[in-house]
């Protein structure tokens, strides 16, 4: 068997067991009062619930993290990708409570979010009685699990309601302040009673620099977290940068992780060591702080490739959707080594090698140009493969782990955070670290002003983080995401910095009020 598959134990082999769609309905488990954990290898299985719910975000929320920002863009091609008018109201942001996205995606992440909070509840009240040796862990565990989902729920929609029990009942709605100041204080609770590393068959569960990589995340977007939305849009709230450059150092001097290079993972071709972190056997990268474990599993494996690819490019035959912008492709420097995760040009199977053809016969190439949005043409945009395909894979399912967070982030987080204090330097410093390992020779950059540093900030996350769900936050954070000029923007809402409540989830719920402007 793949060692990979091996190695994930209980958190990559997981069933996902049905569960509720909202808080206010009952949820369909076999977990009761009466059959609740009995021994440490029950809970066990009741915690890789919860780390299985992780993967239902790399759907809904991943996608509205990525298609509503100038990274992504999902074009019609002929029959193929309308979808009711799904993702270009997505990308377009003329999503609603009631649109096509706000009835499906923005509704399906509220869905898989909740789900997963609600995973986490049932399994802390399941424990409560119960003795075991590691039960301070697992339960620091489900408390950092718990504040993840809180953490998305609050950068998509701001104030939900707050649960921290099984029952089922309608809640009130809590502000997003209630929800930062939850999340938190949750982190920091748990973190003391969570190990600073696991062994390798461990691969995935959360350590404490988990906690501090979404410490030093929630700190570096506290000014919109903490701020308040109108129709008007956002009035930015009280700013936490020295706490986001202490979490980040937490991170970066504990020793247990280092940059995936070149040199380090003894590299033959350039850039394979920064591509180690997105590769199917990449749960041996020294930067990664958490992830999402994936295995070459019938249901359990990345399907990031058939998004992407055109039909016939791997087998079986992709979606032929996702593509970037032109001017985000553009906007890389060629000699970076991180536009290995674009295809443009002449196209090939990406496991044989050979030259592809699209339906008509034509020799397959992408264009980077996209014309017409509505009538797009297969090889219409650039591709993102940032996951190469994992030669263990098994159908459409990889085993390449998605990873939240990396040691390379955290540097990029303590330079912003540096540069908002005026520590303008130290600032320029980190970003050229994390350049370092990607161009050869080095090109390091030197802006010259606090603002300068600002912008490049901006365009250094866009290089090393595109496709890693980070994109919205950061337009938000910078004041861009509605105000942003991207290839067929129709709609400048600022109030769309927060989602829409999804009508569905309202209806079941009347506690609960609609976001600003909806």
């Amino acid at each position: 068997m793949n060692p990979k598959i091996l190695a994930a134990g209980a958190f990559a082999l997981l069933i996902a067991a049905p569960a509720c769609t909202d808080l206010t309905e009952v949820p369909q488990s076999a977990i009761t009062p009466e059959n609740f954990y009995r021994n440490e290898d029950e809970v066990i299985g009741g915690l890789a619930s919860v780390y299985a719910q992780l993967r239902s975000t790399n759907d809904d929320y991943y996608n509205l993290s990525e298609i509503t920002t100038d990274e992504m863009i999902v074009p019609t091609r002929g029959s193929d990708w309308y979808d009711n008018g799904l993702w270009l109201d997505i990308h377009r942001q003329t999503f609603g409570a009631n649109s096509p996205a706000g009835l499906g995606a923005i509704n399906g992440a509220w869905v898989n979010l909740f789900q997963g909070v609600a995973r986490a509840n049932v399994v802390l009240a399941g424990i409560e009685n119960v003795s075991f040796a590691s039960k301070p862990t697992v339960t620091a565990e489900l408390r950092t699990l718990r504040a993840w989902y809180y953490f998305l729920l609050m950068d998509f929609f701001g104030g939900v309601p707050i649960v921290t029990d099984p029952s089922i009942q309608a809640r009130p709605q809590n502000t997003r302040q209630e929800v930062f100041n939850f999340v938190e204080s949750e982190l920091k609770a748990a973190r003391a009673d969570l190990p600073a590393k696991w062994s390798a068959d461990m691969n995935g569960r959360v350590t404490q620099g988990t906690v501090d990589a979404m410490l030093a995340s929630l700190y570096l977007n506290a000014t919109v977290f903490n701020g308040t939305v109108s129709a008007a849009g956002l009035q930015f709230g009280a700013a936490r940068w020295q706490d986001a450059i202490n979490a980040a150092n937490a991170v970066i001097n504990s020793g247990n992780y280092t940059l995936a290079t070149d040199a380090n993972q003894g590299c033959s071709t350039a850039g394979c060591g920064w591509r180690k972190n997105f590769t199917g056997d990449n749960n041996t990268s020294p930067e990664i702080i958490f992830a999402i474990k994936y295995v070459p599993v019938s249901g359990l494996g990345l399907n990031f490739l058939m998004r992407a690819l055109h039909y016939s490019q791997f087998t079986p035959s992709p979606w032929n959707g996702f593509a970037t912008l032109a001017d985000t492709y553009a906007a890389f420097d060629p000699v970076d080594q991180r536009t290995q995760i674009f295809l443009a040009g002449r196209q090939y199977n990406v496991l044989t090698g050979q030259p592809v053809n699209d339906r008509q016969g034509n020799p397959l190439y992408f264009d980077p140009a996209i014309p017409d949005v509505t009538a797009a043409t297969e090889g219409a945009g650039v591709r993102i493969t940032k996951w190469p395909a994992d030669p263990n894979h098994l159908q459409q399912d990889n085993g390449n782990d998605y990873a939240y967070f990396r040691l390379g982030e955290m540097y990029l987080i303590r330079a912003e955070a540096e540069n908002e204090l005026g520590q303008t330097a130290a600032a320029v410093a980190d970003i050229n670290l994390v350049r370092a390992r990607v161009f050869n020779p080095p090109k390091p950059i030197a802006p010259a002003t606090q603002q300068a540093v600002r912008d490049a900030i901006l365009q250094e996350r866009l290089f090393e983080l595109t496709a890693e769900g980070k994109r919205r936050q950061d337009l938000i954070r910078f004041n861009r995401f509605t105000q942003g000029a991207w290839y067929a923007k129709t709609s400048n809402a600022p109030y769309k910095v927060l989602m829409p409540i999804p009508q569905p989830q309202i209806d079941a719920n009347p506690q609960l009020q609609q976001n600003p402007g909806y």
